[in-house]
């Protein structure tokens, strides 16, 4: 059921519900499933609504770590839409869906659910950013073959020193 959506969600807590007035194998799991998937739709019917305020550009943090997703439009499948994923140091990666409301479900599913707007502006002009960005160039080039990996690993530890010295 990933990514959540308020449906799926919904149609999770009947199940347990029903699970829980039938009783089986897994109706004393039922209260604390019951629970988990409430938190869940409320988080999600909030996240939505915060996207009804902020549209594209709405960005969250995760919930236990140093790291952020934005929803911007995907910029290489037109009409679809994506979560990028970053942290202190660049880019991380990201997950296409054909609708805003699915990508803030995958954020949520993924533990992204404080709202942090202005965290990507907040970042990029660190030296921190930079260097990750630096690094992220190289991984790109030793992927697409333009570089050894023993190539990268040089490159990588010169902007890891050059950054070092500059600290």
């Amino acid at each position: 059921m990933r990514p959540s959506t308020v449906e799926g969600l919904k149609d999770s807590l009947a199940s347990w519900g029903e699970m829980k007035e039938e009783g089986g194998a897994f109706a004393e799991y039922a209260d604390e499933m019951i629970e988990q998937f409430q938190v869940k739709l409320i988080l999600l019917e909030y996240l939505l609504c915060q996207f009804t305020i902020h549209g594209l550009g709405l960005t969250l943090k995760h919930r236990s770590r140093d790291a952020w997703g934005v929803l911007i439009p995907d910029a290489s499948q037109q009409g679809r839409f994506r979560w990028q994923a970053f942290q202190r140091d660049g880019f991380t990666g990201h997950c296409t869906h054909d609708t805003p409301e699915l990508c803030i479900g995958d954020m949520l599913d993924d533990g992204y659910a404080l709202l942090d707007m202005g965290a990507l502006d907040r970042l990029s002009g660190t030296a921190e950013w930079q260097r990750g960005m630096e690094i992220v160039a190289v991984i790109q080039a030793c992927n697409a073959g333009q570089l050894s990996f023993e190539d990268a690993m040089l490159k990588r530890e010169e902007i890891y020193s050059r950054y070092a010295k500059v600290a």
